[in-house]
This record gives structure tokens, sequence and C-alpha cells, in this order.
């Protein structure tokens, strides 16, 4: 093909998808429109994949609820999840039942993917009011490779809490403590690994930046969501004690998640939990009281970089976690990203260490453990709040 061939060709594509653009009530940026058609093409290309846990899982809920009266479906056991979750199941199964079903199945993680990228650009908004920054972020979130293989190859949901947990730490940031509680109980009623999250909450509320008082909002928010379930026959015994039962399910210390479990061998695993656990929480509250005891302010940078810290070290050091479990660590090292220009590496290494977790290859996924253990080292020395006097100077204009 000739280079004048070439450039007719460029023309004819260009100029519809520009009278495209224009014809919006809003104007988009061309590299905006073309980021979203390349994010929702590659989604739709991966759809057909059928992942271990669509085959005996989700398809296997949804030809239950299909072959059980659809609502009525809900009074049974059949699923480990929550009934948030399965709520999503049972439109796929009765109101989308047109749709091939892995379709219908992933629709709702997939689309959730946006959400999330709309709100980390929120979040990114903040920092930076006026440029392009912002949709850059969302456009980060949507092409992310783990994002992607979470939703569209696998089916899973972890956009759908890490949304919750983003839409929490929004509105964190713009000061509505109301909004923040009941985003993050929306995100626990989906997966307990919201909980990635609380020693971020903690700390806003030993800080008095929450009140004690609002905290009941967030099991309401889940009682609320497991009332049709519970109203349509199942007990509420099984439905408040389903993520204690999930704890339960699997015996091992990791399962595909590269934390410093990797070279801990699963024989020890009665005695390595408690001892994790142990350690976990210790940090939690140790982590609370350091930034309580720091008279600095907690300002909107700050406040990344404690979410950063929350949802990075929470499942390097939780004993029993998936490959999965890095997941708000992806998003929240976006923004951190983009907060922090200039330790942009360190999302960059969390999204490899996750994405390689991906795909399971053993020693791979035991060597990113490493330099995720370095990064998550160097983004809490880099906290003021907990190293005052090493870091002042770079905050002293901000504080």
């Amino acid at each position: 093909m000739t280079k004048a061939s070439d450039k007719t060709l460029l023309r004819v594509v260009k100029s519809p998808f520009n009278r495209f653009l224009n014809s919006l009530p809003f104007p988009v940026p061309g590299y905006l429109a073309i980021g979203i058609i390349l994010a929702v093409l590659i989604r739709l290309l991966c759809v057909p994949n059928k992942s271990v846990d669509y085959k005996f899982f989700l398809a296997r809920w949804y030809d239950f609820i299909a072959s059980h009266g659809g609502l009525s479906a809900l009074k049974y056991s059949f699923a480990d999840y929550t009934p948030s979750y399965l709520y999503w199941i049972l439109i796929a199964a009765t109101l989308l039942s047109g749709l091939p079903k892995i379709f219908a199945i992933k629709l709702f993680a997939m689309a959730v993917d946006f959400l999330c990228g709309f709100l980390t650009y929120k979040i990114v908004r903040l920092k930076y009011p006026e440029g392009n920054k912002p949709i850059f972020a969302f456009l980060a979130v949507i092409l992310s490779p783990t994002v992607i293989y979470n939703s569209a190859l696998w089916g899973q949901c972890d956009s759908i809490y890490t949304t919750g947990l983003i839409a929490c730490i929004y509105f964190l940031c713009i000061q509505k403590e109301i909004p923040a509680l009941l985003s993050f109980g929306v995100a626990l009623s989906f997966k307990l690994q919201a909980m990635f999250l609380a020693p971020l909450l903690l700390i806003f509320l030993v800080k008095k930046r929450i009140h004690w008082y609002y905290l009941p909002l967030i099991p309401a928010v889940y009682i609320i969501l497991v009332l049709p379930s519970w109203l349509m026959g199942r007990s509420i015994q099984e439905l408040l004690l389903v993520y204690f039962n999930q704890a339960n399910k699997y015996k091992q210390l990791a399962k595909g998640a590269p934390n410093i479990y990797q070279w801990i061998p699963n024989n020890f695993y009665n005695i390595v939990v408690p001892i994790g656990l142990i350690l976990t929480v210790s940090a939690i509250f140790l982590l609370a009281y350091i930034v309580y005891k720091s008279k600095l302010k907690i300002t909107q940078d700050r406040l990344i970089h404690l979410a950063t810290i929350s949802v990075l070290f929470m499942p390097y050091i939780l004993p029993k976690m998936h490959e999965r479990y890095f997941y708000p660590a992806d998003i929240v090292s976006i923004i951190f990203a983009f907060y922090f220009p200039r330790y942009f590496w360190v999302a960059i290494v969390v999204q490899m260490a996750s994405f390689f977790s991906y795909l399971g290859t053993p020693i791979f996924i035991q060597l990113f453990s490493i330099p995720l253990a370095f990064a998550l080292w160097f983004v809490v020395r880099k906290c003021d709040l907990i190293y005052p006097k090493l870091n002042f100077r770079a905050y002293v204009t901000k504080g």
C-alpha cells in the first residue's frame, strides 16, 4: 500500500471519528475515546475465556438460580459468596438470560471497572484541578492488565468491592464521613478483603476525622443487603457467618499471593496462621498509635499515602491470601503514583508483582514478593506521619 493510500485510509477513519466526538454534549479528548474503545474491545475479546472459578463456581451458581425459580433460589446455601454478589448472578440468570451466560456473568464486574476508573479520576482531579493527569489515571485503571485479567478473563468481582474502597477514599478526601462509611459498608458486603482499608479508618477514628457513633453504618449496610435473601427463607445465622465459613475453607498460608508466606512451608500452617493474625493486628494498632501521636495534619496527600500503606501491607503480612487480594493495592498504587510522581516506580512494582501472581508461576510469585516488600518498606519510610524527622521538609509547606 502506498503512502498516499495510507493517508486516504487515515482520513476515512479519522473524519467520522472526529464527527462523533464533536457530536457529544461534552468535550471528549480523542485519546480518551480511543482508550475507552480499546478497553472495551480487549474485554470483549477476553470474555469467552472460561476460568476455573467460572467453570466450578460462577456458571454453576447461574445454573442453580435458573433451575430453582430465580429469586426463590436465594433461600438455598448454594454459594460461599455473600448475597450482595449473588443478586447480580440472579439478574444475569433471569433478566439477562437472553445474553450468553459467560457474558452476562462477567458484565457487572467489567462495567464496574470503568466506575473504579472514574472514581480514580475524581481523586486525582482533587490533586490536579486542571490538566490531563486525571484522565491518564482513569485510562491507567481501565487498561491495567490485572484489572482486565480479573474481570474479563477470570470473571472475578474484586473490582466491585475495590470500587467501594476507592469511593470511601474519595469521600474521606472531601471530608464526607457518612458517604465514606456507607461506601466501605457496601465494599464489605461484597468481600471481606474490604478490611484491607480498615487501618486507614482506624487512623481517621483516633484522629477524630471520623465520629465513632457513625461506625454502626458499616454493619447496617451489610444487614440491609442480606435482608432479601433472609426474607426468601435463608438462615440469618448462615448469612452472618459467610465470611467465617470462607476463612476456614482453604488451608494454605499463601494461595498465589506474593507475600512473606511464600517463603514459609505450608507444613507450619497451624502455627503460623495465628502468629500472622496477631502480627497483623499488632501492626495495625501500632500504625494507628504512631499517626495518632503525630502532630501533623492528615492532608489529602497524606491520606493517599496512608491508604497506600493500608491496602499494601495488609495482604502482605496476612496469611491465607490469594493472588487477587492485592487488587486494591493495584488501584491505590496508581493513585499514589499520580500524587507522588517521583515514586511512580512503586505502582510499577505493585502491578508487576500482582500480574505475575495471576499467571500462577510459583518461582515468579516467590521472587516478586521481594521487590514488593521493598516497595512497602519504602512507602512506609517516606510517610512523614511515621518518620517525621526524615521527611518533614517534604511536607512542611503542605501540613
